[in-house]
């Protein structure tokens, strides 16, 4: 049998961070692949790999590269027209891309979502998906639609099981690995001329909007499962699921707990308690937190004001609640005029 006479082609890249890193160095290495530029643009702390890891993969390369926070200005539609690019991939790129850049490249713009589209679309979709509870989260590589986020025709999906333990670090890690080997994989199908395009259903699609940082805050009425998300939601390399308390130990200072790991567990007796109170369990060898369930939330790690702290030697007494309530911020407000007016 004849093997196939495979057509060398331009193949742009867009991106960033640890993800966009792996599949440059995959496009970098296909024969088949010519590289014409690499557009580099702002990292964020959660994405991985920053400029100076893209400059140099570019330079060491003799491929030219380019750092910009946008593509939609003049200069870079004119830029990669006059680049003659079959295919651009675009890897955690901060906006919508236009009509006018997309339509520069022949085939269009591949990107990669984390997300089995057209379920899943938008911002933080890992995160909502441990919040809600799903058995599962995918990645899709698809073409880009010109200013839609996570829209068009999907090459390739996969699907990522989830446990009732799963984190979002460990969907992030998956993701940024096996991420980049679907994207070298759809691209290596593009560039033989052995894909098909698979249209998304719009009446199946959901979209979710972007975490801040304030809503990792820990409402203690709340359920211990639905809790016990947030902290696996909200968790490395995100800034973590917290609550602020008064220390009884210390002064009433004002503190901030963030749980890295926690499990629910039953008190053995019934009993009395406010949710957000810290109890003393198993021959005080753990500590706990009661929820609005009345169920128990186990500390397993925890950091206190940035700090990693044992969950035992920075609870000793059976007073202390997680929470501000009126009282608490009303005397700081006190205290802070008090020190204004001397």
């Amino acid at each position: 049998m004849q093997e196939k006479n495979i057509k060398k082609m331009r193949v742009g890249f867009v991106g960033r961070g640890t993800l966009g890193r792996d599949v440059l160095k995959g496009l970098i290495d296909n024969e088949n692949i010519e590289i014409p530029f690499v557009i580099n643009c702002r990292v964020t702390p959660e994405v991985g790999a920053g400029r100076d890891v893209f400059e140099k993969m570019a330079l060491d390369n003799n491929i030219p590269f380019h750092f910009s926070n946008t593509l939609n200005a003049d200069k870079w539609i004119s830029y990669i027209r006059e680049q003659n690019v079959d295919l651009v991939v675009a890897m955690l790129w901060l906006d919508t891309i236009g009509e006018e850049v997309i339509s520069g490249a022949r085939l269009g713009f591949l990107n990669l979502h984390g997300g089995m589209l057209p379920r899943y679309r938008g911002n933080a979709c890992s995160n909502w998906a441990i919040l809600n509870k799903e058995d599962q989260q995918g990645l899709s590589v698809h073409l880009m639609e010109a200013g839609k986020l996570d829209s068009g025709p999907v090459v390739l999906q996969e699907i990522i099981p989830m446990t009732d333990r799963t984190t979002i670090k460990e969907l992030m890690d998956h993701i940024d690995k096996r991420g980049a080997e679907l994207v070298l994989q759809a691209v290596g199908m593009i560039v033989r001329d052995e894909y098909t395009l698979t249209s998304q259903n719009e009446e199946k699609a959901l979209r979710c909007y972007p975490r801040l940082p304030r809503d990792g805050e820990i409402n203690w009425h709340d359920a211990a499962e639905k809790i016990e998300r947030l902290i696996r939601a909200a968790g490395d390399p995100y800034p973590g699921a917290y609550s602020f308390y008064s220390d009884v130990r210390d002064e009433g200072r004002i503190k901030k707990m963030t749980i890295c790991s926690a499990h629910i567990e039953e008190h053995p007796t019934e009993f009395c308690a406010v949710p957000g109170h810290v109890l003393k369990i198993q021959d005080d060898l753990k500590r706990a937190v009661v929820c609005g369930d009345m169920k128990l939330l186990v500390l397993d790690e925890i950091r206190i004001d940035g700090i990693s702290s044992d969950p035992v030697s920075s609870f000793r007494t059976v007073r202390q609640r997680m929470g501000l309530d009126t009282e608490i911020l009303l005397n700081e407000l006190w205290k802070l005029k008090e020190r204004l007016n001397a």
